[in-house]
């Protein structure tokens, strides 16, 4: 109870900074989350529904994800761009759809925009056109199948927020009538809560989580969450090149066998790129600081065994075993450098040792005693650049105060370090793979379920 008091101490503070934020200027929103509920709602009431929208860099929407009150996805919507960062289009999948439809997009002038939806083959059996005012905004929409068969109208707020939108068919019926009241705007003009009424009836209260930072992480302290932190998977392992640009994961269903994803950023974003076919199912490993290189584990039949693969211009070179010619096996692998590895292997009941990786050899060169205990496990290490401290994961069994993040200080210099009794971050929960993004202050790690993200300095670091 107190690991899960402390984290919720955390997110509270967080959500604080956010709605607190008291810059004026233009800033563009890079996450948001919607949480919608029934009017009237009981105090424990659950949202029907949630909305998370993600941003690039420019304040251009990548996509967004509506999710039911289960916080199963119902809907994905992609944006897609051409080179001038002009909206050409989206692919998107509905209620489980394995397969994207797709939409076109296309603009007749500066105020008029048509959308276009196709067909398996290609062909266009569904329009809308939008005029538009001249921030960018829809004014009336027409709706065409075969033939028009409707308009919808939008009225907005002095702030530019939709204040009234109607759909009239062509017998001149208004159906659909709905607006909205804003409670809440936030220093940045962004709203934070409104109301929902539909004809003269209150339906609905939406409530607006909005960030402006690039740490994209979820109201409960998912990192990424429905991108990289996957629902219905586990995140297992992960690591980032050194500047932070490249992202390596893990996740699966079942621990033996992983599946990996790599990510790189693109317009400020981490975005799914193509992953080694090699690497089509391990139980951990991790990339190099370079992104040059890949060591992993595999394990078959309860038999572990080390590999690597290396990048050779636009390819990856064929696995290379490293446990042909080491006399140990490794696992949860930290690069310090692309030669010098920090890591756990299975001697005692699982210990932290530092090895180096020279012409495909991998040797051990430190047993790292002074972190280990006699009846634990201690595996995931994260060293900090300059050797200042390492931080790992405990578990001794039966031990509630040895079982969770745990950091040892240098009291040595980085050639030569002397690594100080062991102590355990209390404000965390249960987890593994610390790992701390240096220039965003974040701190991340996997709770088996999800990549969690909480600032470094709620740490209290020394």
């Amino acid at each position: 109870m107190k690991l899960i008091t402390s984290l919720s101490l955390i997110l509270l503070m967080l959500s604080c900074e956010n709605s607190r934020s008291t810059k004026l200027s233009f800033k563009p929103i890079r996450f948001e989350q919607i949480n919608y509920y029934k009017y009237p709602r009981s105090e424990n009431e659950i949202p029907f529904k949630y909305r998370l929208t993600y941003y690039f860099e420019d304040g251009k929407p990548h996509r967004w994800l509506e999710l039911d009150s289960s916080k199963q996805v119902r809907t994905e919507y992609i944006y897609q761009y051409d080179l001038d960062g002009l909206h050409t289009g989206a692919k998107y999948r509905e209620d489980g759809e394995e397969a994207y439809s797709v939409e076109r997009v296309r603009y007749i002038d500066d105020r008029i925009k048509v959308t276009e939806w196709l067909d398996s083959i290609g062909t266009v059996y569904y329009t809308m056109t939008d005029y538009l005012n001249d921030k960018g905004n829809t004014l009336r929409a027409e709706f065409k199948g075969t033939e028009v068969h409707g308009f919808d109208s939008t009225f907005y707020t002095e702030e530019g927020f939709p204040r009234r939108i109607f759909f009239t068919n062509i017998k001149g019926n208004i159906l659909n009538d709905r607006s909205f009241e804003y409670d809440s705007i936030n220093p940045l003009d962004d709203w934070i809560t409104r109301r929902k009424i539909v004809g003269d009836t209150l339906s609905e209260e939406q409530f607006r989580d909005v960030y402006y930072d690039s740490n994209f992480t979820s109201p409960d302290s998912i990192y990424y969450p429905y991108l990289v932190s996957a629902p219905n998977k586990s995140q297992n392992v992960f690591s980032f090149t050194a500047n932070e640009q490249t992202l390596f994961l893990t996740e699966t269903t079942g621990w033996d066998i992983q599946t990996v994803k790599l990510y790189t950023s693109q317009k400020g974003l981490l975005m799914e790129s193509e992953t080694p076919l090699s690497l089509d199912s391990i139980y951990n490993g991790a990339i190099s600081p370079s992104g040059e290189r890949l060591i992993y584990t595999r394990k078959i039949d309860g038999n572990e065994t080390n590999w690597l693969i290396e990048k050779k211009g636009t390819t990856w070179s064929d696995p290379i075993n490293l446990s042909a010619d080491s006399d140990f096996v490794g696992g949860y692998f930290h690069w310090h450098t692309d030669t010098e590895l920090f890591l756990y292997t299975e001697k005692g009941n699982g210990d932290l040792v530092e090895a180096t990786l020279s012409n495909e050899n991998l040797k051990l060169t430190n047993t790292l005693n002074k972190l280990n205990t006699e009846n634990g496990t201690e595996f995931s290490p994260f060293v900090d650049a300059e050797k200042r401290f390492i931080i790992f994961t405990r578990y001794v069994d039966g031990e509630p105060s040895q079982q969770g993040f745990f950091i040892s200080y240098n009291a040595g210099s980085y050639q030569n370090p002397n690594w100080e009794a062991p102590q355990k971050i209390e404000n965390l929960p249960y987890g593994w793979n610390a790992y701390i993004l240096q220039n965003k202050g974040q701190f991340l790690f996997t709770d088996g379920d999800n990549i969690k993200s909480v600032p470094v300095r709620f740490l209290n670091l020394k």
